[in-house]
């Protein structure tokens, strides 16, 4: 049995919604605002293409993230304003005071720890596979059906999925596109044979395209956690942070909120 494969027997199998209410529910928009620190305000950075996390529907900013931000901001009795901020400058906003957390489906790591403070993890993901429904059957043994052959792997540019199938498959015949979309019209187009990338967006596009009878496999290639960012320095922010992920676990209203956004359940 080889490593990836005791990876993801230990993660074990998920239990698939095959639903979710896209649009159903919308979070308030606000303008971006790079004032100075008002404490009676919560500036919150977001990079608004990756749903289910964050989004754009008709214009306003919606998603998971969206909508835990405006409770955590009633939570703090504070104004929540969202600032779109491009994915590569988050750090930079955050350590230069033009925000104060970064709530936008961000992976926790290592090297990203050095720069800021994250709170405890809200949400397990990880690598899986997304394929046509037709050949789920060919992928049904996760990762290990995807060794020691030619299929075409999607991945996209520059994220864990394409540093992913580059590190742990020998040879891999992957194919890099530009985003997630891009990736799922190859799938359909059967210009690819599975497309790998992060779990909640994986499973978020399978519902957004159950005409094209697409499916995720679940059994996870990795285990990835997400959580929000703070500034190191901002200790007081983080025990709140923290304090509100914990209250809304003991209440069971972070499992409904997530359970909402992403159309199964892997926690």
């Amino acid at each position: 049995m080889n490593t990836l494969s005791v990876i993801l027997k230990t993660l074990g199998l998920c239990t698939v919604v095959l639903f979710l209410a896209i649009g159903c529910q919308q979070t308030s928009q606000t303008k971006s605002d790079l004032s100075p620190v008002n404490n009676s305000v919560l500036r919150v950075g977001i990079t608004a293409n990756a749903p289910p996390f964050v989004f754009k529907q008709a214009g306003a900013i919606t998603g998971l993230e969206p909508s835990l931000a405006l409770k955590l901001g009633k939570q703090l009795n504070k104004e929540v304003k969202f600032i779109e901020v491009p994915w590569e400058k988050h750090f930079d906003y955050l350590n230069d005071g033009k925000t104060d957390i970064i709530m936008s489906g961000m992976t926790i790591t290592k090297q990203r720890s050095y720069l800021v403070n994250f709170s405890k993890p809200y949400l397990r993901s990880g690598q899986i596979m997304l394929v046509r429904m037709e050949d789920m059957q060919r992928f049904g043994s996760g990762m290990d059906s995807i060794l020691n052959t030619n299929y075409r792997i999607g991945t996209v540019s520059d994220t864990v999925s394409d540093f992913f199938v580059s590190a742990a498959i020998n040879g891999a015949n992957e194919i890099a596109h530009k985003s997630p979309q891009d990736a799922v019209d190859a799938l359909i187009k059967k210009e690819i044979d599975v497309f790998i990338y992060d779990a909640p967006i994986v499973c978020y596009y399978a519902a957004k395209h159950q005409k094209d009878k697409l499916t995720p496999i679940l059994e996870m290639g990795t285990e990835e956690y997400i959580g929000w960012a703070v500034r190191k320095s901002d200790t007081k922010l983080l025990q709140e942070v923290n304090s509100f992920i914990e209250t809304m676990e003991n209440q069971g209203l972070l499992n409904q909120e997530i359970n909402y956004w992403i159309p199964y359940l892997y926690r």
